[in-house]
This record gives C-alpha cells, sequence and structure tokens, in this order.
C-alpha cells in the first residue's frame, strides 16, 4: 500500500530547497530567517486573537506553525516576549513612519500620520491585541507596560513633535503644542471607531465612510488650533 503523501506546510515552503534555489540545503540565508520570523509571529498574533493570552501556548504556536518549539525558544525566551514581539510587529510600520516624518510640512505629515492611525486601529489583529490587554492586563501588567512603552509613547511622542513643528511654522495657534492637543486630537481621531470597533459593531462599512469620517474630524481640529479664526 502506498503511503499517503505528507502535506506541505508553510514553513517547508519557506526552506529554500523548495524554492528551486541552485544552492546546497545548509545553513538559511538572511532572507529565509526574515520569513520565517514574520511567519511565525503572525501565526502566533492569530492564536493570541482567537485564544487570548492565557488561553495560548508556546505548544499550540509551534504545532499551528509546524515548527518545534525549539524554534520558537531560540527566537523568544518565554510566552510573554512572544506576544511582546507580536505585538512590535504589529504596530512598527506605522511607529517607524511617524518617527522618521521630514517635518517639511508638518501640518499635511500629521494629517497623514493621523489616518494611518485610525487604520492601525481597525485592523483585526489590533483589535484583538487591544482586547487581549483590556481582558489580561490585571494579571500580566508587564504586558501592559510593554504596550505603552512600545506603541503608546512613541506615538504620542510623534504626534507631539509635529504639533510643535506646526507650532514653530506658524500652522497652529501658539500654546497649543502640547500633549492635551495631542491626546484630544487622537481621540477625535480614533477614540469613537475604537469604542465601536471593540464592542463588536461596524464603525464604517465603506472606505468612503471612513474617509468622510477622517476628513471631518480633521477639519474640527483644524478650526480648533488652526490660525484663522474658529
Amino acid at each position: 500500500m502506498t503511503p499517503p503523501k505528507r502535506k506541505t506546510s508553510l514553513l517547508d515552503m519557506l526552506n529554500p530547497c523548495l524554492q528551486g534555489k541552485k544552492r546546497r540545503c545548509g545553513r538559511p540565508t538572511p532572507e529565509d530567517t526574515e520569513q520565517l520570523d514574520q511567519y511565525l509571529l503572525e501565526v502566533a498574533a492569530g492564536l493570541f486573537v482567537e485564544h487570548g493570552y492565557a488561553g495560548t501556548s508556546v505548544d499550540q504556536i509551534a504545532r499551528k506553525a509546524s515548527a518545534s518549539k525549539q524554534t520558537l525558544y531560540r527566537r523568544y525566551a518565554s510566552k510573554e516576549d512572544l506576544f511582546k514581539a507580536v505585538i512590535t510587529n504589529l504596530t512598527a510600520c506605522v511607529v517607524h513612519t511617524m518617527k522618521e516624518t521630514p517635518l517639511k510640512n508638518p501640518l499635511e505629515e500629521l494629517k497623514h500620520v493621523m489616518c494611518l492611525l485610525l487604520d492601525l486601529t481597525l485592523q483585526p489583529m489590533a483589535l484583538g491585541t487591544y482586547r487581549i490587554l483590556i481582558a489580561d492586563a490585571y494579571r500580566y501588567p508587564t504586558l501592559m507596560e510593554y504596550a505603552t512603552q512600545t506603541i503608546g509613547e512613541p506615538i504620542d511622542s510623534s504626534i507631539l513633535r509635529l504639533l510643535k513643528a506646526a507650532e514653530a511654522a506658524g500652522q497652529i495657534r501658539q500654546g497649543l503644542a502640547d500633549t492635551t492637543t495631542a491626546n484630544l486630537l487622537s481621540g477625535l481621531i480614533t477614540g469613537t471607531p475604537l469604542e465601536q470597533a471593540l464592542f463588536g459593531k461596524t464603525p464604517f462599512t465603506t472606505a468612503q465612510e471612513r474617509h468622510d469620517f477622517f476628513e471631518r474630524g480633521w477639519a474640527m481640529f483644524i478650526r480648533a488650533v488652526g490660525t484663522a479664526p474658529a
């Protein structure tokens, strides 16, 4: 009787030996390693969102990824470290964009990063991570501390940096480039959509609805802080 063929997993497909590369199988290249790292984080993120932090184990993640626990533990010393890596990976692009804005037109750049922030806030993985932190932060306070340091503080400081640059350029009134204005702007743009999404509602049914909401919120912000009379 012919034995059944083993199904090829995604980790198999990441193996350069299956990609038609003309080289011997051996030590993975940096590109292979990066692909594997990203895949493991995506698998872990999906399980954390589905089962919660407490309900997800390293064993589950390894099985789902068709990897060994040793593969995970070589990268992350504990489940907590793996979850922290998931948080960092989820927000890295937006945080980097905010930090690297060139300040050529601070107000336009601020509008751009606030639009990115709204999009990030409503991503399913981001919402799942929010729910985990809300549900489990009291039992695992280091997770909330890490999220604050890795996401909250960099985003807040980037918004404040752009506000101060806009103030220096005469784009907003003097005395308004502070943390209160930054917090009010974040709440205006992301507060209600995030609250609705966390309760299982759909804030926007179309991309146009999201665009219109953002543009109205941004216009209200400009009327409040701009140099022209409100």
